[in-house]
C-alpha cells in the first residue's frame, strides 16, 4: 500500500497548530507573570508529535528523530523546524522527481501488495530480518494452501504440483488444477506445463536451499529475496484463481 501524502501533510499541519504557543498573563500572587502555553494540553501534543515522529521514519527512509533526549518543549521546537524545512519535499515532490531523478526507477514490487498467502506467512520474519525465513514461512504456506485445494495430503511440495497441474486427466482422488479451457489445446498444455515448471522450479531451486543450506552456502541480498517472494506471489495467484477438476463419475 502506498502513501497516503495529503494524510503525512495533514497530520504535520495539526501538530504544526497545536504545538504554537500562546502568550498568555498569569497572575502569580501579587505579581503578573507571563508563560506560554500550548492551545491544548501537553499530553496530546506528545501524542501528535509520536505520529509526526513515525511519518518522518516511514516517509524519508532512514530517517532518525536525534531529539529524544531532549526537553519535550525542545523536542517540539526541534519538530516544528523540521517539518517548515520538509513539507516542501512532501507537497512539491512531483516536480522535484521530474527535476532531480535522472533515470526513472520503474515500477517497484510493494511488499504488502504480494499474495496475501506470501506476505502473510512471510511478514513477521522479514520485519525480524531474516529474509531466509520469510521465504520458507512462504513456501510452506503455499503449499499447504495447494494440498489443501487439491485434497492431497500424501505427497511431497514438487509431486503435488506435478499432480496439480498435469495435463492428464483426473483420476479417482487425484483431482486437477485448471488455469485455463481445453478449447485451444496447444495453449493448455503450454499453461499447464509452465505451471508444473514454475513451481517445480520454486520448491527446488528457492525453498529448499533457504531451508537446508547454510548461511555462508546461501547467501541472499534484500532485493533477491523480495523477488523470491515476488515469484512465490505469482505462483500463489495461479493455485488460487485455477478451477478444480474432479473426476466425472
Amino acid at each position: 500500500m502506498s502513501i497516503n501524502y495529503q494524510w503525512v501533510l495533514d497530520e504535520w499541519d495539526r501538530f504544526l497548530k497545536i504545538s504554537e504557543r500562546d502568550k498568555v498573563d498569569v497572575i502569580d500572587g501579587d505579581a503578573l507573570k507571563t508563560v506560554y502555553r500550548y492551545p491544548v494540553p501537553d499530553n496530546e501534543v506528545k501524542q501528535q508529535l509520536s505520529i509526526v515522529q513515525l511519518s518522518m521514519e516511514t516517509v524519508f527512509e532512514g530517517w532518525k528523530w536525534p531529539y529524544s533526549r531532549h526537553s519535550f518543549v525542545q523536542q517540539v521546537k526541534e519538530m516544528r523546524e523540521t517539518i517548515h524545512g520538509c513539507i516542501p519535499l512532501i507537497a512539491r515532490r512531483g516536480e522535484i522527481d521530474a527535476n532531480l531523478k535522472s533515470d526513472d526507477p520503474g515500477p517497484q514490487i510493494a511488499a504488502d501488495d504480494l499474495h496475501p498467502w506470501v506476505w502473510s506467512a512471510a511478514k513477521p520474519h522479514w520485519d525480524s530480518g531474516n529474509d531466509r525465513a520469510a521465504i520458507h514461512a512462504a513456501a510452506v504456506n503455499i503449499n499447504s494452501r495447494l494440498r489443501k485445494k487439491l485434497g492431497r495430503f500424501d505427497v511431497s511440495e514438487s509431486r503435488a504440483v506435478r499432480e496439480a497441474f498435469s495435463i492428464e486427466d483426473p483420476q479417482p482422488d487425484r483431482p486437477r488444477l485448471r488455469l485455463c479451457s481445453k478449447d485451444d489445446p496447444d495453449n493448455f498444455k503450454s499453461v499447464h506445463v509452465g505451471a508444473v515448471n514454475l513451481g517445480c522450479g520454486l520448491f527446488g531451486a528457492v525453498r529448499n536451499p533457504v531451508a537446508h543450506l547454510p548461511d555462508d552456502e546461501h547467501d541472499l541480498t534484500e532485493q533477491e529475496a523480495l523477488e523470491c517472494l515476488a515469484a512465490f506471489s505469482l505462483f500463489a495467484r495461479w493455485i488460487d484463481r485455477a478451477t478444480v477438476e474432479q473426476l466425472k463419475e
